[in-house]
């Protein structure tokens, strides 16, 4: 049941009430053996512990910065600024506790390896300034340069008057492993939205997904499009392409209302 009380507790600097971390739900999925046969598996799709932060942090970097469409058009990865900049800011967005992981687990339910992630948090006042203070600072130009345009595209959709709600849930950051890719994971992470909405109180989520894989398992999530952009239109201050040689056709804005 969701417990409409909590959409009273929802403050301007949100992070996760103390207490027990909530497993969402379980999945099974199959892991690939070195003789090349595959064996039966679950996943437990759950808040990131605290001691496992660290983890996901550099998971967000090892994959994430290598694979998202504007991160790899502008080589982020080999940014050796870039790569400190979003190690600060993805630390500070999991420190708030509403992110989302998959992690394999053994045959006790203890966890072992981190399978995928979305980084989550809620839209108030105070966390889009604490995320503006980090692009502001950001030592590197190109990822400063990708968080403005994502910030600007953002704006162009009022999602609290769309839904009619005070803040809603939003990501920087959806990764799976490639050792554990082709099994869903991706659209069970993005599905698990709707228990954490009902279980802090927000109805709503919305995310900008830069990429046809991503935008795919949005759809499959029941995220709908509400504004679209094709990269071929986006330019620099100079009017030179803001993502030249970028792989992916377009940004989505997609929201969905959680229930």
């Amino acid at each position: 049941m969701s417990d409409k009380s909590n959409e009273s507790r929802i403050a301007a600097d949100w992070k996760r009430p103390a207490g027990p971390l909530n497993v969402w739900r379980q999945v099974v999925g199959r892991e690939l053996l070195a003789g090349g046969s595959t064996r039966r598996i679950r996943f437990s799709i759950q808040d990131v512990p605290e001691d496992r932060y660290d983890e996901a942090v550099e998971h967000m970097l090892e994959f994430f910065l290598a694979d998202e469409a504007t991160c790899a058009c502008l080589k982020l990865k080999q940014c050796q600024d870039a790569v400190e900049d979003f190690r600060k800011l993805w630390k500070y967005l999991f420190e708030i506790g509403l992110s989302v992981a998959a992690f394999k687990l053994d045959s006790d339910d203890s966890l072992l390896e981190l399978a995928g992630v979305n980084v989550l948090f809620a839209v108030t006042e105070e966390i889009n300034k604490a995320l503006e203070d980090f692009t502001i600072n950001f030592k590197c130009e190109k990822a400063r340069k990708i968080f403005e345009f994502i910030h600007d595209e953002s704006e162009k959709v009022d999602v609290c008057g769309m839904y009619g709600v005070d803040t809603y849930i939003s990501a920087l950051g959806l990764s799976v492993s490639p050792a554990f890719r082709g099994q869903k994971l991706g659209v069970t992470l993005l599905e698990a939205r709707n228990d954490i909405g009902r279980k802090y109180g927000f109805t709503a989520t919305a995310t900008i997904f830069t990429g046809a894989a991503s935008q795919k398992q949005a759809e499959r999530a029941g995220f709908e499009t509400k504004y679209s952009r094709d990269f071929s239109g986006v330019f620099d201050n100079d009017g030179q392409p803001l993502f030249p040689c970028i792989e992916s056709k377009d940004i989505k804005f997609m929201t969905k209302e959680l229930r």
